[in-house]
């Protein structure tokens, strides 16, 4: 089982945002990655985590991954739990959802900010958007 820690950021909300995972198997990290994603809110940014972690865990499981997210949001709306009214964040959730088909299972599990790979998540996006924000002053 692969478990994918995600987080998004957005500075300004909305405003510059970034997403980040990290997928660990065991305890070890096998891929992270942070990306850009220019004007979004947080929420968005929140989602394109989750999809992008999905994307890459396919890559290295078919059978099972769990999604961590300091999300309530995004971890209720996907559980279905919680109405999505705002069709933007619609189609971020179907987006999801359709990725997290590849998987014979998933699971989405919300997790305090405390958590450590989440917080390495966090240090990812702000990272990057420090240094979009400085290539930008230059």
């Amino acid at each position: 089982m692969i478990y994918v820690y995600t987080d998004g950021a957005s500075r300004g909300n909305p405003g510059k945002g970034a997403a980040a995972f990290v997928l660990v198997r065991g305890k070890e990290i096998i891929d992270q990655q942070a990306l850009f994603l220019g004007y979004c809110t947080n929420n968005e940014a929140e989602y394109n985590a989750v999809i992008e972690g999905l994307k890459r865990a396919s890559l290295y499981e078919k059978n099972e991954v769990l999604v961590r997210s300091d999300s309530k949001l995004v971890i209720n709306q996907l559980l279905g739990l919680w109405q999505v009214k705002n069709y933007r964040m619609k189609l971020l959730r179907d987006k999801a959802l359709g990725f997290a088909k590849a998987f014979n299972k998933v699971s989405f599990e919300h997790v305090p900010r405390s958590d450590p790979w989440v917080s390495r998540a966090d240090y990812m996006c702000n990272s990057i958007l420090d240094s979009v924000e400085t290539q930008q002053r230059t």
